[in-house]
């Protein structure tokens, strides 16, 4: 079998996001994550393209991801985009949004079937969406109904502003590889070992089993031939 081809990752990045009002109006008080994507994306050339929506419902989640009819599934431009960043409050296998809480279950059924026509990863950027029992058995039935290959997060209630910082340097370095699949964990140990907030954060990357064996398969066949 001949070996994978590196390359880069498309320099995409597709944001869903919730207001942080918390149910207070603020209408010229909101935060969001999407200026410092901006920022990013300025450190590359050509530069990464940012798409991100406020999104405060399930249905409006499956709006998105839902496979084949989604709006994503359906935008030729987004279709290949390597991470899908969600920021949102969270719990252990939760995320919240201003207006409701959507639970593992329904989780994995909007994002089912996302990662088996290309590799991509999603990111949970929200508090202890990983965190403890829970949360691993999340993540793993996440990987199974998506076919994704990795999810990150965090295992701990995080400070908005370190675990902002945690993301963006994960996601400069990803992009910045010139074989970010072969090399995520490293990527990821790397922030672990630069970062000391990461490490408080309980910053997490867990991958595919499914695709652990086929990378493992692909070793072999190729020191085979």
């Amino acid at each position: 079998m001949p070996r994978r081809k590196a390359e880069f990752a498309p320099r995409k990045l597709v944001c869903l996001e919730t207001y942080w009002s918390d149910g207070h109006a603020r209408a010229f008080g909101e935060r969001s994550v999407r200026p410092f994507f901006e920022g990013l994306a300025l450190q590359f050339e050509p530069p990464l393209r940012v798409a991100h929506r406020f999104v405060e419902s399930l249905a409006q989640l499956a709006a998105y991801t839902r496979r084949h009819k989604g709006l994503l599934w359906r935008d030729p431009e987004a279709f290949d985009a390597p991470v899908f960043y969600l920021s949102f409050h969270g719990s252990p296998g939760r995320i919240h949004t201003s207006l409701a809480r959507v639970g593992p279950a329904r989780l994995c059924d909007a994002f089912r079937d996302w990662g088996r026509g290309y590799d991509n990863l999603v990111y949970f950027g929200a508090c202890s969406v990983l965190k403890g029992a829970r949360g691993e058995r999340f993540a793993q039935d996440f990987l199974e109904a998506s076919g994704c290959r990795a999810i990150a997060g965090y295992a701990t209630d995080v400070d908005w502003m370190e675990s902002m910082l945690t993301d963006l340097l994960f996601l400069r370095r990803f992009y910045s590889d010139p074989d970010p699949w072969a090399k995520l964990g490293a990527i990821h140990q790397s922030v672990l070992e630069d970062f000391a907030p990461a490490r408080r954060l309980g910053f997490r990357l867990v991958t595919s089993r499914a695709s652990a064996r086929a990378r493992r398969a692909q070793r072999a066949a190729a020191r085979r031939g």
